[in-house]
């Protein structure tokens, strides 16, 4: 039998997780970045500067993945050398590149594993009522 009682979590609610030496949010069972944690929560300051630290990691690793984008160099590229060569290129490039992109990290905003529970707490318990009220 299955039964559902109102005191089952929140789907809207926000867990936070240790990750080996930072930390990660999940809401719904779902990984989130930490730029819309920080727009969750309503912190501006911390969300503009994930957000930034977004775009840097996000453009260093499209740089370092343009040899896989069909760009015209590549095909000039197959056109001059033969099958076997270029078959060679493409699977040296990749996995090149994707050497390259496992020692890019993100920069993360400098806030600890507790603070960013604490806050996470206080947004589940605004979603439940829980909160203190200010009167």
């Amino acid at each position: 039998m299955i039964s559902l009682c109102p005191g089952q979590t929140n789907a809207k609610a926000l867990k936070v997780v240790k990750h080996k030496s930072d930390w990660k949010v999940y809401r719904s069972g779902i990984e989130i970045p930490k730029s819309h944690f920080f727009r969750i929560i309503n912190d501006e300051y911390n969300r503009d500067q994930s957000i930034m630290y977004e775009r840097e990691f996000m453009t260093k690793r499209f740089k370092l993945s343009c040899f896989m984008c069909g760009n015209s160099s590549l095909g000039l590229l197959s056109l001059a050398s033969d099958n076997q060569q270029m078959v060679r290129i493409t699977i040296f490039g990749y996995l090149a590149t994707n050497l390259i992109k496992r020692f890019l990290k993100v920069k993360s905003v400098d806030m600890t594993f507790e603070e960013a529970k604490n806050l996470a707490r206080v947004y589940n318990d605004r979603l439940t009522g829980k909160a203190k009220i200010a009167i």
